[in-house]
C-alpha cells in the first residue's frame, strides 16, 4: 500500500542504529510474557488516510489473531523495544491463516498517561495467496480506474501501528486500537509495481502472564 516504503526505510534505518543503540542502551529487568488477542475487519484505504483522515472503506472480511510478545532488556530514553508473533485467521470473504512476526518500538506511557504508541515491522506468511490483495484491471466503483493488475504473494512485509492504554485497575493489561498493515513495499516483494497488500482495523487487549 502507500506507506509501504515508510515501512522499508524504518526497517533499513532500525539496522543502521543497531550498533548505536547497543552503545547506549540501558538495561531494563525482563518482564513476563504477554498474551495478546484481537479481531479486525478489512478496508479498502490506504495506511496513510486510516492513520491521519480516520477514512476507512470496510469489507466483509475480518480476522481473529492470537499472539504472544515479550519486551526486549533494553531501551533508548523514551523508547521501549518488544517482540511480538501472532497466527491469524482469516474469515469472511477470505478464509486462510497467517503467520506474522515483527520488532516493536514503542512510547511507553506518554507523560505518565495510561496511552502508548507503537510501530511494528517485520514479515506475514500467509497459507495462500490472499484473495483481497489481487485486483484486475479494470474500472471499480469504491477505487476507480484500476490500469494495472496486482497480484500479491504469500510472504509480505507486515507492518503495525497502534495506540494503547493501560487499564486504570491495574498495570498489566492494554486494549488497544491497531492497523494491520501487509506490504509488497513498492514491488519488493509483489513485482511489477502497483502495490499489493492489505489492511484491517483491528481492537484487542495484551496482558502479562
Amino acid at each position: 500500500m502507500k506507506l509501504s516504503l515508510i515501512s522499508f526505510y524504518t526497517l533499513v534505518l532500525s539496522f543502521l542504529f543497531i550498533p548505536i543503540q547497543l552503545l547506549n542502551s540501558v538495561s531494563i529487568p525482563k518482564e513476563n510474557w504477554s498474551l495478546v488477542l484481537y479481531g479486525g475487519i478489512f478496508t479498502t484505504t490506504d495506511l496513510i488516510p486510516i492513520v491521519f483522515r480516520q477514512k476507512t472503506d470496510y469489507k466483509e472480511s475480518f480476522i481473529g489473531s492470537l499472539g504472544v510478545s515479550r519486551p526486549l532488556d533494553y531501551r533508548i530514553r523514551w523508547f521501549d523495544f518488544l517482540w511480538e508473533t501472532n497466527a491469524t485467521k482469516h474469515f469472511g470473504e477470505m478464509n486462510h491463516w497467517e503467520l506474522n512476526s515483527f520488532y516493536i518500538v514503542k512510547i511507553n506511557r506518554i507523560y505518565d498517561s495510561p496511552f502508548s504508541v507503537s510501530l511494528g515491522e517485520g514479515l506475514s506468511l500467509a497459507s495462500e495467496n490472499p484473495k483481497l490483495e489481487n485486483k484486475s484491471k479494470g474500472y471499480y466503483l469504491d477505487s476507480g480506474l484500476q490500469k494495472d493488475a496486482i497480484e500479491s504473494r504469500a510472504l509480505l512485509n507486515y507492518m503495525m501501528v497502534e495506540v494503547s492504554s493501560y487499564l486504570p485497575f491495574e498495570r498489566k493489561t492494554e486494549v488497544f486500537l491497531r492497523v494491520h498493515h501487509r506490504s509488497g513495499i513498492f514491488g519488493l516483494y509483489c513485482p511489477p509495481d502497483p502495490n499489493c497488500g492489505s489492511n484491517f482495523i483491528s481492537y484487542g487487549f495484551r496482558t502479562a502472564f
